[in-house]
């Protein structure tokens, strides 16, 4: 049987990565990025697939996707004080979000 398993393990994204990596998942989603909620999950898959998280290259699929997930069962999203950012928020307002 084939079973596919996720292992918790933190990873670091400097500071200074987020609204670039926030801007490509942007423009990846398009006009949607308005409505979709940010989340870490969104910003590691980018970072994976811009080459900044090198030990993670092995769960680049063929098709240029990743196949991680950040919260298991469902992908939390971030917020800036009581407020849940969008992605389009989060590219132009990173320093803020959380």
């Amino acid at each position: 049987m084939r079973v596919k398993v996720y292992v918790p393990q933190y990873v670091e994204i400097p500071d200074h990565y987020i609204p670039a990596l926030a801007d490509r998942v942007v423009e990846s989603l398009g006009e949607r990025a308005d409505q979709i909620y940010a989340t870490r999950g969104h910003l590691v898959r980018q970072a994976v697939q811009d080459g900044i998280l090198r030990d993670f290259d092995s769960y680049i699929r063929q098709d240029g996707s990743v196949d991680l997930v950040c919260d298991p069962g469902m992908e939390i999203p971030l917020e800036n004080e009581t407020h849940t950012v969008t992605l389009r928020e989060l590219a132009e307002n990173a320093p803020s979000a959380t």
